[in-house]
């Protein structure tokens, strides 16, 4: 074979060879999970060829959860953005949410449900003590309005709360019935409360390390297509634990309950608001 077919052979095999050939590790144990719903969908509209590899990691803290990306160990994680997150990771400024999770219900024990029923303010609200895994981004802005917050395990959260905690766990919209879906059989007091929406500015955003430039490109290049297109604000209101989630959550009904958030990010600030929800 002489050079030049030789040469042409390997530019043959370059430009049939993928645009992308990438592993992406990931750990998270929920079932239903919009979140990890959305990275796939993501990544199969960037046109990467990809491998999405489950690791076995205990998720104990998403103190644990930052290290493991810092180290390699995981590839992609999804939290609350703050400044402190935008320092040690890489964010991928689009909202997977549309920044639905700044409309906030809360997990109680049915028994409760009276008493919340009964608040129409947030002085009302500050008589009351919410629960947070460790280390989570809304921690801080709900006590800067006086909203007393404790810390704990994620998954001991719902089991104190189960036995009898008069604690509220404030989750998204899209959140607080799917984590209940896997719980009802074991955990029956557990409700979302009916008559409280805490509202603030916040988004999750996919992170990674910086140094993961590939992967940096793969999850940009999904979200530009997918809204380029129309095609993932359709994919995030049509997914069925979204679709379901409204339909339980009835905000036009709630006691709406608005506070600021001076500790989000100035550069998340910056996203267009073309990708928030309206």
């Amino acid at each position: 074979m002489t050079i030049t077919s030789t040469f042409l052979c390997a530019a043959l095999l370059v430009l049939s060879s993928p645009t992308w050939a990438i592993d992406i590790k990931v750990s998270d144990s929920r079932t239903n999970n919009y979140y990890m719903d959305a990275l796939i969908w993501i990544l199969n509209k960037s046109g990467a060829d990809y491998r999405l590899i489950h690791t076995d990691h205990s998720m104990s803290s998403q103190v644990r959860k930052v290290a493991l990306v810092q180290s390699g160990e995981l590839d992609v994680m999804y939290a609350g953005t703050t400044r402190e997150m935008e320092k040690q990771l890489l964010p991928i400024r689009f909202p997977i949410t549309r920044g639905l999770i700044g409309k906030r219900i809360f997990i109680i024990n049915k028994k409760f449900q009276p008493e919340y029923s009964e608040i129409n303010n947030i002085e009302d609200l500050r008589q009351y003590s919410g629960v947070l895994g460790f280390k989570w981004a809304d921690k801080e802005v709900l006590e800067a309005v006086g909203l007393e917050q404790t810390e704990n395990i994620y998954d001991d959260i719902f089991q104190n709360i189960n036995s009898g905690s008069r604690y509220y766990f404030p989750r998204g919209i899209l959140e607080a019935y799917s984590e209940l879906i896997d719980k009802k059989s074991t955990m029956p007091n557990l409700i979302v409360e009916e008559n409280i929406l805490l509202e603030y500015k916040s988004a999750v955003l996919f992170f990674i390390n910086p140094k993961n430039i590939e992967l940096e490109t793969v999850l940009n290049e999904g979200f530009r297509r997918g809204y380029e297109d129309g095609s993932y604000t359709e994919f995030l209101y049509n997914h069925s634990l979204v679709k379901q989630s409204f339909d339980k959550a009835r905000l036009d009904q709630r006691v709406v309950v608005a506070i600021p958030n001076p500790f989000f990010p100035e550069e998340s600030l910056m996203i267009p608001r073309k990708y928030w929800h309206d």
